[in-house]
């Protein structure tokens, strides 16, 4: 039976190819919630800007609208601030899948040299089965010649009614 001289080794690759789908999953559902805050306020900052151009024309207080222009400010640096949330989360979707990608190339090499191996393994073996099997044919067929010969002596080669 083949037995894979690395695969304590290859093991671990695995779990770790694992642990890294699942950290590149969360970084990825991570990025999704940040567009999507991001999204969200884009669009209470469109909103508060109509709500602010209707109050405008309806005149309202300059206090009153004073609170809206601040509070669209807020909204924008807000903005701002989710932008750079949503940049870094995906450079760490880009890093976690980068190091998924060379996990995956160490094992998958792993995997390929162990394949390679059980390969030549069962080559090896298939070689010394047809081995044992020619060297028993042989000995049958020496065997049977041995046999043959020995027994051309004893008996004559008539056929059993002339023989008598």
């Amino acid at each position: 039976m083949y037995q894979f001289k690395l695969q304590a080794l290859l093991n671990p690759r695995r779990h770790q190819e694992e642990l890294c789908q699942k950290e590149l999953a969360k970084a990825q559902q991570d990025l999704s919630n940040a567009q999507k805050k991001l999204k969200s306020i884009k669009k209470d900052k469109r909103d508060n800007i109509q709500k602010l151009q209707s109050r405008q024309t309806e005149r309202h207080s300059a206090s009153n609208i004073l609170i809206f222009i601040n509070y669209i400010a807020q909204l924008s640096r807000d903005l701002d601030a989710q932008r750079q949330q949503v940049g870094q989360a995906s450079q760490r979707v880009t890093h976690k899948r980068d190091n998924l990608i060379a996990i995956m190339k160490k094992r998958k090499s792993l995997e390929k040299l162990k394949e390679k191996q059980r390969l030549e393994y069962q080559q090896k073996m298939m070689q010394a089965e047809r081995k044992l099997n020619d060297e028993i044919a042989a000995t049958r067929y020496i065997r049977n010649q041995a046999e043959l010969t020995e027994g051309s002596g004893s008996f004559s080669h008539k056929p059993p009614s002339e023989a008598q």
